[in-house]
């Protein structure tokens, strides 16, 4: 029971330059991109561990990550102010010719880059603890990203909206050949009916600058798809020239229709920094629900469940992501804890 397990004091362990998360074989230019990654926050050298028991305690990530916050269950997030609060509403229009005829849209400068910055922050942090960049959905603030968003998502999917749980964050290193997910779609079932009735959305929101250098998204454009003989079943399938590379950076939002073939590139080690981004799908809920369980976007879940979301997304990537047993194992033990705790 959460009642018995002692508040931890966080472990330090030592970590020289030759050793640990960050250490590669490659030096030079390599060694320099590694020592530019590291957060302010371990210029002591000291990284800490946050084992099972731990993590189903909200002070161990609080300590890890003080910059952001994590609600009690009782408490409703803070009002977030939505995009296009502060010029007369957000008009989504000028999207939706491309979106409808190419499968996308890319909107820069529409987010507040301070709080995109906190939360890059919170992921190094994470990454130099041998954690998953996933472990940021535990904070408010991942799930207050979207909630801004919300005139966007009503443009596209109407008033109501569900998020699926389904949902990543990446740190895409140049310094160890990082590479985003390979090409395929988010979902294989209809994504929309016609061209003006959209059933689900994906948003992706990079944190970092993401550019061809370090595995900015790649698309083809269903424009271009449409010409085909056969929709593309496997990466061999797609004519090179017509896919097209979409650099952003913080305060940009991307978003897809679930059938868009798209990916994430290989980071070349001379990239200056790596690519590190968010994503979550929302689905228009007057359809039938794409997963067991919808999720509020108003009342985003609680701590307990949120840990229960995230371990349980490892296994399901496993065939999009390279994640280690000793991670998967980890995961597996944070889900045995909570169900103990019956959590959920």
């Amino acid at each position: 029971m959460l009642d018995t397990i002692d508040v931890p004091n966080l472990i330090f362990k030592a970590q020289s330059l030759n050793s640990g998360t960050f250490c590669h074989d490659r030096t030079g230019l390599a060694n320099a991109i590694r020592a530019a990654y590291r957060p302010a926050i371990f210029n002591t050298g000291h990284l800490s561990m946050i084992t099972p028991k731990n993590a189903i305690l909200p002070v161990s990530w609080q300590q890890l990550n003080p910059q952001l916050s994590i609600s009690e269950a009782t408490d409703a997030l803070a009002k977030i102010e939505e995009i296009g609060a502060g010029n007369g509403g957000f008009d989504g229009g000028a999207l939706s010719d491309r979106f409808w005829d190419e499968g996308y849209f890319l909107i820069e400068d529409v987010l507040p880059t301070d709080v995109l910055a906190k939360l890059r922050q919170g992921i190094e942090t994470l990454v130099a603890n041998d954690l998953s960049p996933a472990m940021i959905y535990l904070y408010d603030e991942a799930w207050q990203v979207f909630q801004r968003l919300r005139p966007l998502l009503s443009h596209f999917l109407g008033d109501r909206i569900a998020l699926l749980p389904h949902f990543w964050a990446w740190h895409v290193n140049p310094a160890d050949g990082g590479r985003g997910w390979p090409p395929h779609r988010d979902y294989q079932g209809e994504s929309a009916i016609g061209d003006d009735m959209l059933i689900s959305l994906s948003l992706w929101v990079p944190l970092s600058n993401a550019t061809p250098y370090n595995g900015c998204m790649y698309v083809l454009p269903r424009s271009f798809e449409r010409r085909y003989e056969t929709p593309v079943a496997k990466p061999e399938d797609v004519v090179l020239q017509d896919v097209r590379a979409l650099p952003a950076g913080p305060g940009a939002v991307m978003g897809w229709r679930q059938d868009l073939y798209h990916w994430g590139s290989r980071a070349s080690i001379h990239a200056t920094e790596p690519r590190i981004s968010l994503s979550l799908e929302f689905q228009n809920a007057a359809f039938d629900p794409l997963a067991e369980e919808l999720l509020s976007l108003e009342q985003p879940p609680a701590f307990e469940k949120r840990l229960v979301l995230i371990a349980s997304q490892f296994e399901k990537y496993r065939h999009m992501q390279d994640i280690d047993v000793k991670t998967v194992d980890w995961a597996n033990a944070v889900l045995e804890l909570c169900s103990g705790n019956s959590v959920g």
